[in-house]
């Protein structure tokens, strides 16, 4: 398996709905945001196989402050790509990219809580949201 690491946020659309759709992301359905959230990031890290005609395997993205705060967007994996440590992978060079900074964040669902422990990611408080999914009406 051939596998390159880009650090590039200019990924087509199709790209990007193909691999949310494909771990069941709500985003997916959503291209104009999705597209425009990857463009608009701080840090995005994807990950392609080259023996398939450069397809789109893994992702993850951040937003930041810069100095103190980094928020991780994504972390995704195509589930024919998963337990071969590319999330490992991927996730250790964004820690290393924010090293310092204060805070590190990701929000979750709580059944990956042990995977995120052993990158020190440990509950403190509580996020909240205001969703808003009506429309994609962004170009």
């Amino acid at each position: 398996m051939n596998l390159e690491y880009k650090y590039d946020k200019d990924i087509n659309k199709e790209n990007l709905v193909k691999l949310f759709s494909s771990v069941g992301w709500k985003t997916a359905e959503y291209p104009n945001r999705l597209y425009n959230a990857i463009k608009n990031s701080d840090l995005v890290i994807s990950v392609w196989n080259n023996d398939e005609n450069d397809e789109l395997v893994g992702l993850i993205s951040t937003i930041s402050d810069g100095y103190i705060n980094v928020f991780i967007t994504y972390l995704l994996v195509s589930p024919d790509f998963q337990k071969q440590k590319i999330g490992t992978q991927l996730m250790n060079k964004v820690l290393e990219h924010y090293k310092g900074f204060g805070r590190r964040i990701i929000s979750t669902e709580l059944d990956k809580e042990k995977y995120y422990n052993k990158f020190g990611f440990k509950i403190d408080g509580i996020v909240m949201f205001n969703k808003d999914w009506n429309d994609d009406n962004i170009k």
